[in-house]
């Protein structure tokens, strides 16, 4: 939970903004590719971080093989 909440600091984005899309992850379906790449860029968003191509695969194949967990925050 500590690499959530340094996310959160380092990149100065509102608790607010970031449950919303946690909310949304809960629901979201893990297998759905798609899905996940718009959650990604979300959070790319969020944080006024851009991620190139090779980044965002490396994520979504993160998640899809082993869930969301604080590692995600890592690669960021």
């Amino acid at each position: 939970m500590n690499k959530v909440f340094d996310f959160i600091a380092a990149n100065n984005i509102q608790p607010e903004e970031l449950f919303a899309l946690v909310e949304k992850v809960q629901t979201m379906d893990l297998s759905d590719e798609a899905s996940i790449r718009r959650v990604i860029k979300d959070v790319s968003k969020l944080a006024n971080r851009p991620i190139d191509k090779n980044q965002e695969n490396k994520i979504v194949n993160e998640i899809m093989k082993n869930g969301i967990n604080e590692n995600i925050f890592d690669m960021l």
